[in-house]
């Protein structure tokens, strides 16, 4: 089997330009999408009664509660400063000493061991990129073949 370097999409390898060009056109198809979902997202919520509920707590009046327009701020506000103060004191309980230890390195004879497979199989994906393994009746790894990355 030929490596073939189509099947592997490599965006960072894109000029910036074009990357946030195709973000933009993909932004532009999800608003069109969410817009073609607004009838039936209407339907459900006039069924539901929510239509009804704004109409009559709002509309019929021809005001807004000015308890709201102040509460909801405030709300809005306090979480805000709830998250940061949480953050923060993440921040500073965690941040002096990196408590997490790197794993050891599993030997040559270990891979081998949990694969079932020969040495040689061990070593070949520990050194080479690109290794296509061989397997054999038993569903374990026999041979290798290294393929050199051409991209």
């Amino acid at each position: 089997m030929k490596f073939d370097s189509r099947l592997i999409r490599k965006p960072m390898k894109q000029p910036r330009l074009q990357r946030a060009a195709w973000g933009f056109v993909t932004l532009g198809f999800w608003m069109v999408y969410v817009y073609l979902w607004t009838p039936l997202v209407t339907l459900i919520l006039w069924l539901l009664g929510i239509r009804t509920a704004f109409f009559e707590l709002y509309v019929r009046e021809h005001t807004i509660e000015p308890f709201l327009l102040f509460t909801l701020p405030v709300l809005a506000v306090a979480c805000a400063l709830l998250l940061i103060a949480w953050a923060e004191y993440n921040r500073f309980r965690f941040s002096r000493v990196d408590r997490r230890s790197q794993p050891r390195s599993a030997t040559l004879t270990e891979v081998a061991d949990s694969l079932g497979a020969p040495p040689a199989v061990a070593r070949a994906l520990v050194l080479g990129k690109v290794t296509v393994l061989h397997m054999g009746e038993d569903a374990r790894p026999q041979d290798f073949t290294a393929l050199t990355e051409s991209a």
